[in-house]
């Protein structure tokens, strides 16, 4: 237990930013690195570039980027992962501890003789390791890049586990699969983290669902009274409708990257399109905000101090 104080006080940064492709998402993290912030990106979209290039070169030091992907070949029937799918997997476990081969990391040593361990190839085996997200402290954010990415991880584990292909892929695919995705949210919006933490995402257009050729006289009368009700809106790139209207919800802050005016931009305010949200005393005195620093200025109204050097 602990008093509304101590929770305050200790209170991190959980924030969703969603936005279409080229909207400024992976750019505007440029401005918190700049700041001092140390990043911890999981990157399952592989496209770093925006953030590297608006990022100051003695600030370089504070990213550290681990990017996963599923090889994926095609058999003459179908495209797919070559192999078991891991980059779920590696992501789930990099939540545990930061830690992956680099060539650069420090040596594994043999625990009997204290000699560097080797591969089958000769070569010392080296890792970089950075501890336990559990354990980093507010100088530190946790990023993942993105939820699309994420979700088409757990996707292709689920089918494979579950011994599918795309030629009879079933509904329990989906079960398991969003099921996975939202394992991974609950972790990276856990309420004891110590360290910030922002998903990025794309947005999906999600409306009433559509008649089906089984559909009985009943259940289309029931979508056609709820296409009347029901808008048709943006929503984060979720797997499944249901989970893409409920994911936000997750999220204490969730904002939005857009291009207006040939600017891009970051808001927080909701609209008839999409669901936004940022509570805070100071975020009412934000004005317009750019991608070069809009971030920043959005972690400083909501408490959130970059380290000192």
């Amino acid at each position: 237990m602990a008093s509304a104080k101590q929770l305050k006080a200790a209170m991190a940064v959980r924030m969703l930013v969603l936005g279409h492709p080229g909207s400024g998402k992976t750019g505007s993290l440029a401005a918190l690195a700049n700041a001092g912030f140390k990043l911890r990106i999981i990157d399952l979209d592989g496209n770093p570039e925006p953030l590297l290039q608006y990022v100051d070169e003695d600030k370089l030091d504070n990213i550290d980027i681990v990017t996963l992907e599923d090889q994926i070949t095609d058999d003459g029937e179908y495209a797919g992962p070559k192999g078991v799918p891991s980059a779920f997997t590696r992501a789930m476990r990099l939540l545990d501890r930061w830690r992956y081969l680099d060539p650069e990391g420090e040596a594994e040593l043999d625990k009997a003789t204290n000699a560097p361990k080797v591969d089958k190839a000769g070569n010392v085996i080296r890792w970089r390791d950075l501890g336990r997200p559990a354990d980093w402290g507010p100088d530190t954010i946790l990023v993942t890049d993105g939820m699309t990415g994420v979700g088409a991880a757990a996707f292709r584990r689920a089918r494979v586990n579950l011994n599918k292909t795309p030629l009879n892929t079933t509904r329990s695919v989906w079960t398991l699969a969003i099921n996975d995705l939202q394992s991974y949210v609950n972790r990276v919006t856990d309420g004891t983290l110590k360290c910030h933490s922002i998903m990025l995402s794309h947005l999906k257009l999600i409306g009433p669902k559509g008649e089906e050729g089984d559909d009985s006289t009943l259940t289309k009368s029931i979508k056609a009274a709820a296409a009347e009700h029901i808008p048709t809106r943006y929503y984060p790139s979720a797997l499944g409708r249901d989970y893409a209207g409920n994911v936000s919800g997750d999220f204490p802050n969730v904002i939005r990257a857009e291009v207006k005016r040939g600017k891009r931009l970051l808001t927080w305010k909701p609209t008839e399109e999409v669901d936004l949200k940022l509570p805070g005393k100071r975020v009412d005195a934000l004005g317009e905000l750019t991608i070069d620093d809009g971030l920043l200025k959005i972690f400083r109204a909501l408490g959130a101090e970059p380290p000192t050097a």
